[in-house]
């Protein structure tokens, strides 16, 4: 699977949004809890959809679409 830009920006807000009050080893948790869901293979829904499926599934992780606009722009 290829990962887009969309991808990468999805997954880097719904890291912060979920995990940024935790240590490394917390975010690479949730990290890997993501990236395992994208690979499982298991379900052919939202899962197949890539990062971008897996974070913005609906109850799947806790900040929502309008709270990860809200995290601040990285230069």
């Amino acid at each position: 699977m290829s990962v887009t830009e969309k991808d990468r920006d999805i997954l880097a807000r719904t890291l912060w949004g979920e995990a940024r009050g935790e240590s490394l080893a917390g975010q690479i948790a949730v990290a890997w809890t993501i990236r395992n869901r994208v690979n499982d293979g298991k379900t052919k829904s939202w899962w197949s959809e890539g990062y971008a499926g897996v974070c913005q599934a609906p109850y799947a992780l806790s900040p929502s679409a309008a709270r990860q606009k809200t995290m601040p722009v990285m230069n």
